[in-house]
C-alpha cells in the first residue's frame, strides 16, 4: 500500500483494473486518504472553444525540469450537459465545487471529482426578496464526522438614497453533503473581500476554512470558520502596516502553510507572507519579497511551498511556482528571475485553478443511503441527453479534432517531459 500511494493518479487508475487484490487495496478508504496526502499539487484548465469549454487536469511533477506540459486528462465533453456556462468555485480533498449557468439565469451548483467522474448537484437554497445575491465561498471537511460542508455568502447590496455608502450587510449559509437544505447559521461581523481583491476562495486548513473580508485599517482582516462545530472567529494575520499600499492581496494554503500575498503600489512589488506555526501570529514570516515585477495589478497564488522548496531556493532552483491572472511562472527565488510555462495541444485561452485529485467516492462523503440516488456519472450525461442529435454530433468531432492535436503535442513525450521550451 505504501509503494502505491506514492504513484501519479494516472498509474493507480490503471493499476486498479490489473486484479481483485489491486482493485480492493485502491478502493479501501484508508488508501484514498494517504494517496491524497502525498499527491503533488495539480492545475484545473478550463479551456475555451469554438462551441464549449474543455476541462483538463494538469498534473505538475517535476517542474523545475520542463518548459511546457501535456495535459493529463481530460474531462469528458459531456460535462457541458451540466450547463451552458461551468465556473470553477472551489474544491475540498480532490472534491470540486462548480456552478452552471442556464437559460433565465438559473444557477445550479454541483460537487464533482474529476478523476471518478462522479458528481451531485446540490439542493436550491430558499429565495430571497430581490436585491440579494448568494456566491459559493467554501468547500470544507470535518474529519471527527467524515463530512464535507459548502458555504455560500448572502448578502443584501444596496445604496441608501440618503447617503453615497454602500449598505452591505452579509449571512452565511451553510450545506452539508447528502443533506436536503442549506442552513443559516448567522450573520457576519464583516464582508467578505472584493473579488477582484481575493484571488481564489476561502484557504481550508487544519479543519476550518479561512478567508480574508475587506480590511478598513485595523488588526483584523482574516476569519477562521471551524467545520465541525460552525463556528466563527477572527484570524491571527501578518503584520500589515498600511492597507492603502496593497493594491491586491491573497490567502491561500500551499504545502500544509497558510501564506498570504501582498501586492504593493509603492513598490510595485510581491510580498509572501508564511505562518510557520498554525495559529501563531509571531509565527508570520516575510518568506519571499519579489521585487520590480509586473504581477502587482493581479493577486499571486503560491503552488509548491515546503520545506523542499525553502532548501533548493537556497541552491538557486526554479521552485517557487505561482499563478498570476491565469498565467503560470517559475520564479528563482535567489536569482530574483522569472520564466512563464506554456502548454501545449490545448486551447491558447484557459482559466487556470490549483487543486490536489484524489480519488475520494462521493458515495463516502455524503449522508444516508437515500442520497445514494443523487449521485450519478459525467458519462451518464449523453444518455440523458441523446434527443439532441446536433449536440452529440458536435461534442463527438471536437472530441476528435482535440485528441488529434493533443497526440501531435505529446509525440514522443509523455506528460512532464521537457518539451520545445517557449520562446
Amino acid at each position: 500500500m505504501d509503494i502505491f500511494s506514492r504513484l501519479p493518479i494516472t498509474t493507480i487508475l490503471q493499476c486498479k483494473c490489473v486484479c481483485k487484490t489491486w482493485f480492493n487495496i485502491i478502493s479501501d478508504p484508508y488508501f484514498t486518504k494517504l494517496h491524497h496526502a502525498r499527491a503533488p499539487v495539480s492545475l484545473i484548465l478550463q479551456a475555451s472553444g469554438n462551441f464549449f469549454s474543455r476541462w483538463y487536469v494538469l498534473a505538475l511533477e517535476g517542474w523545475d525540469k520542463h518548459d511546457s506540459f501535456v495535459p493529463l486528462k481530460q474531462l469528458p465533453r459531456e460535462i457541458g450537459h451540466l450547463g451552458e456556462a461551468l465556473q470553477f468555485e472551489t474544491w475540498c480533498n480532490g472534491l470540486l465545487c462548480i456552478s452552471a449557468y442556464c437559460p433565465k439565469n438559473s444557477v445550479t451548483n454541483y460537487v464533482l471529482n474529476v478523476i471518478t467522474g462522479e458528481y451531485m448537484s446540490l439542493p436550491k437554497p430558499e429565495p430571497k426578496s430581490d436585491g440579494f445575491k448568494r456566491t459559493i465561498r467554501g468547500f470544507g471537511f470535518s474529519q471527527a464526522t467524515n463530512r464535507y460542508k459548502v458555504i455560500q455568502e448572502i448578502y443584501e447590496d444596496r445604496r441608501p438614497l440618503t447617503t453615497h455608502q454602500h449598505h452591505h450587510t452579509s449571512q452565511l449559509e451553510v450545506y452539508t453533503l447528502g443533506t436536503e437544505n442549506w442552513r443559516n447559521i448567522g450573520d457576519l461581523p464583516s464582508p467578505f473581500a472584493k473579488p477582484d481583491y481575493q484571488k481564489n476562495s476561502c484557504a481550508f486548513l487544519n479543519g476550518a476554512l479561512h478567508w480574508l473580508v475587506q480590511p478598513d485599517n485595523n488588526s483584523t482582516f482574516i476569519f477562521h470558520f471551524d467545520v465541525e462545530n460552525e463556528q466563527l472567529k477572527p484570524f491571527p494575520g501578518p503584520p500589515v502596516q498600511d492597507f492603502s499600499q496593497v493594491e491586491k492581496m491573497n490567502l491561500g494554503v500551499s504545502g500544509g502553510f497558510l501564506y498570504l500575498s501582498e501586492n504593493l503600489l509603492t513598490s510595485c512589488s510581491v510580498e509572501i507572507w508564511v505562518m510557520k506555526d498554525y495559529g501563531i501570529k509571531k509565527s508570520w514570516t516575510k518568506e519571499f519579497v519579489i521585487p520590480d515585477t509586473q504581477w502587482y495589478f493581479a493577486p499571486v497564488q503560491i503552488l509548491n511551498y515546503g520545506l523542499k522548496t525553502k532548501m533548493e531556493a537556497i541552491e538557486g532552483s526554479k521552485l517557487v511556482y505561482v499563478l498570476h491572472d491565469f498565467s503560470l511562472y517559475a520564479y528563482n527565488a535567489r536569482g530574483y528571475n522569472e520564466h512563464q510555462l506554456g502548454f501545449r495541444g490545448i486551447s491558447t485561452s484557459y482559466s487556470m485553478y490549483p487543486f490536489v485529485p484524489s480519488l475520494v467516492s462521493l458515495k463516502e462523503a455524503v449522508i444516508g443511503e437515500s442520497s445514494q440516488e443523487l449521485i450519478k456519472t459525467i458519462q451518464s450525461l449523453a444518455d440523458e441527453n441523446q434527443s439532441s442529435g446536433l449536440y452529440s454530433s458536435i461534442i463527438s468531432m471536437t472530441n476528435k479534432i482535440e485528441s488529434a492535436f493533443i497526440r501531435l503535442a505529446s509525440l514522443g513525450a509523455k506528460p512532464g517531459v521537457k518539451l520545445k521550451p517557449n520562446p
